[in-house]
């Protein structure tokens, strides 16, 4: 037996790529969209690099990057008046804090976080 995503003579079989409202619609959910503001400046001793902006780590919910906040514009469903309350619910959800994201990110790629 193959292994997934070989055929049979070992010779890879091309992957289907899918988007994330492709694989919310195949898992019977919605594609529900935010972006958050990380915001960065000039580091204060003039070194040309860029740092995190202390307002970024206040403690806060950082700020949305959508003008209009959560969207489901691609969301694949078929029931709209379902998807717009869920994006509504979304919308009034607290964005998660910089510590927040970095354990989110973290935990995506694999990494562990440890508080010195």
């Amino acid at each position: 037996m193959s292994e997934e995503g070989t055929g049979t003579n070992d010779t890879p079989t091309p992957q289907v790529h899918m988007s994330q409202a492709e694989r919310a619609l195949e898992r019977g959910s919605h594609y529900i969209e935010e972006s958050v503001c990380v915001y960065l400046m000039r580091d204060w001793d003039g070194t040309d690099r860029w740092v995190l902006d202390p307002v970024t780590v206040d403690g806060y919910g950082l700020d949305s990057g959508l003008e209009n906040g959560a969207r489901n514009s691609e969301c694949m469903c078929e029931d709209q008046a379902e998807c717009n309350a869920i994006r509504d619910r979304m919308d009034r959800a607290a964005l998660p804090t910089a510590e927040v994201l970095m354990h989110l990110l973290a935990d995506l790629l694999g990494y562990s976080v440890t508080k010195l």
